[in-house]
């Protein structure tokens, strides 16, 4: 449980400030070279920014066999088209692409607002005895 959680907040945290704030376009990892300037365009961005913002939130919300922890990650880029998005299959596993399917896989309720700019996903756990 506690590496599907790492990776869902990794991943969300990686999109909301490499395609949100940085507005890179990940089509460019479609290969080898496309990955290499994919991250000297994100060096390149991140060494210019001025503002923008990515915020992590987190909710912990007891329940009667365990609990429940809401993550709610929000940046201030232009967003994306949502439904667009959430058309692909699950088992999409492409290069670009993969980081919506992930979370959706590894938590529970993933959702997106704000056209892309806040994605939400909950974890449920059980008390153990």
């Amino acid at each position: 449980q506690s590496g599907a959680l790492y990776s869902v907040l990794a991943e969300l945290y990686s999109n909301a400030l490499e395609h949100g704030v940085l507005g890179l376009d990940s089509s460019l990892k479609r290969d080898a070279v496309g990955f290499a300037r994919y991250y000297e365009q994100r060096n390149t961005r991140l060494e210019a920014l001025q503002d923008g913002y990515v915020r992590v939130h987190l909710q912990v919300m007891p329940q009667e066999q365990g609990g429940c922890l809401v993550i709610r990650v929000e940046d201030s880029g232009k967003g994306f088209d949502v439904a667009r998005v959430m058309e692909r299959p699950l088992e999409n596993v492409r290069l670009l692409g993969r980081g919506v399917s992930l979370v959706r896989q590894l938590g529970r309720n993933a959702s997106w607002s704000d056209e892309g700019r806040s994605a939400r996903v909950e974890f449920f756990w059980e008390v153990q005895a």
